[in-house]
């Protein structure tokens, strides 16, 4: 087999892969892309966000309108195919002469890549292998249980379901099939759900969701699972819980398999793929980027990582990522949005602070449109520097990008406020939050006495 050689080879067509690509392309270097599968846009295009939002989209109208839809499963699906063909990938692979190749790769040596069809070289590689999910160690688990991959698969919602693990893939997945119809118990083995986030916020969307009719079991741990031919039984050594669907979702690892790391001296474990703060792995010209590295695993996050990597792989003069505060979304109804700092991680850093809140209660647009539940919640330093923002409420996951901005431009609370926001929006509660901040600094008494002095 004939050996092709190019300046870089990338492996893995998601999120990263796509957009490491296209970077390289655009610089002037000569690029191939591996991806092992028929497809372009990795899990979050084809078992991830796509149709997750799906999904939840579709969820949420049958709940808010009590019309339950026959082929929701169906529906997803379509969706997904209809992303597929509107995505833009294959066109800018195309511009900037990326050669794809399909098939699953394996490395020789940290210069020679074999594929199903050809065998690469490459000065550098960049590993965008992204995770899967990892199958936990829990007697008597057989094969049959559903992740996100299979989950997609099902017909139907099914008229009963347990989720195992209430991360934003869980909890969102648990709420959707919640609405659908199914009865739904989802466990988790902490004493409250989506433990990254903001303790305060994260237990008012537990007490929401409950409230929803979402059966929700807390510090729950399955000591025995076993699969029947009517379904799954777990039991936690005091009682016993069925359903006829498992769903699994216990967080991701590395996707490694079969690539032959070892002979490309690459270092790595279960979890992830081992590499520097510029995002190089053990093998001096060979970097990566992307969920297989094991830091935030959001597709936003990815492609931070992906130019970076390119950058430094290309480039003299390493730089690091900037994360611009890490956001992210669990999208739930109401959605949960994060940025920066928690609470409880400002008080472990014995970091001083003030926090701010709006309910979207006393937001206009969100009474006229029903949607009053949850808050926003800033976290500042004590002069207004944004440590954290955190929202729970509509879109929040939209309006969270404006602190996300304001964060990496360095513009402070009060910036925010003084910014007019078109009325009536969900903005305003954004608007509304720092008001609070100005009436603390007006409630100073060197302020009031300022304020006085001026005013004669």
């Amino acid at each position: 087999m004939a050996i092709k050689t190019y300046d870089l080879v990338i492996i893995g067509g998601g999120a990263a892969g796509l957009v490491a690509a296209v970077a390289a392309g655009a610089l002037g270097a000569s690029t191939a892309l591996v991806e092992k599968e028929e497809r372009l846009g990795g899990e979050c295009s084809w078992t991830g966000c796509v149709p997750s939002k799906a999904l939840i989209a579709a969820a949420s109208l049958a709940y808010r309108s009590g019309y339950q839809p026959d082929n929701v499963m169906e529906q997803v699906r379509q969706t997904v195919q209809e992303a597929s063909k509107s995505s833009k990938a294959k066109m800018l692979l195309e511009k900037y002469k990326i050669d794809l190749y399909y098939g699953p790769p394996k490395f020789k040596d940290n210069h020679i890549l074999e594929t199903s069809n050809a065998t690469l070289k490459a000065k550098i590689f960049i590993l965008c292998t992204g995770s899967s999910a990892v199958r936990p160690d829990i007697p008597g688990l057989t094969e049959g249980y559903l992740s996100n991959r299979e989950i997609w698969d099902l017909s139907a919602p099914p008229p009963s379901l347990i989720v195992i693990g209430g991360g934003p893939i869980g909890t969102e997945l648990a709420q959707a099939f919640h609405r659908l119809g199914s009865k739904v118990t989802l466990l988790h083995s902490r004493d409250r759900l989506l433990p990254r986030d903001d303790v305060e916020l994260a237990r008012e969307l537990t007490s929401l969701l409950q409230e929803e009719g979402l059966n929700i079991r807390l510090n729950f741990r399955a000591k025995k699972v076993e699969k029947t031919k009517a379904g799954w039984q777990l039991d936690d050594g005091d009682e016993i819980l069925f359903g006829k669907e498992l769903l699994i979702s216990l967080g991701r690892q590395a996707n490694t398999d079969n690539l032959n790391l070892e002979a490309a001296g690459v270092e790595f474990n279960r979890e992830q793929i081992k590499v520097n703060q510029y995002l190089r792995t053990t093998a001096p010209n060979i970097w990566a980027a992307g969920d297989c590295t094991g830091g935030l695993r959001f597709s936003h996050i990815a492609e931070i990582e992906a130019k970076i990597a390119v950058r430094n792989a290309l480039f003299p003069f390493n730089s690091r990522p900037n994360y611009q505060g890490a956001p992210w979304t669990t999208f739930t109804d109401p959605e949960m949005a994060h940025l920066g700092l928690t609470e409880e991680e400002c008080k472990d850093k014995k970091l001083t602070y003030r926090t701010y809140y709006q309910p979207f209660s006393g937001d206009d647009r969100a009474v006229a449109d029903n949607t009053k539940q949850g808050r926003v919640k800033i976290i500042a330093s004590p002069y207004g520097k944004l440590l954290g923002v955190h929202i729970l409420g509509p879109r929040a996951g939209e309006l969270i990008n404006e602190f996300v901005l304001a964060r990496r431009k360095g513009l402070r609370i009060h910036d925010i406020g003084l910014t007019a926001h078109v009325y009536p929006t969900l903005g305003l509660a954004l608007q509304r939050a720092t008001d609070n901040w100005f009436s603390e600094w007006a409630d100073k008494p060197w302020a009031k006495f300022m304020i006085r002095t001026l005013r004669r």
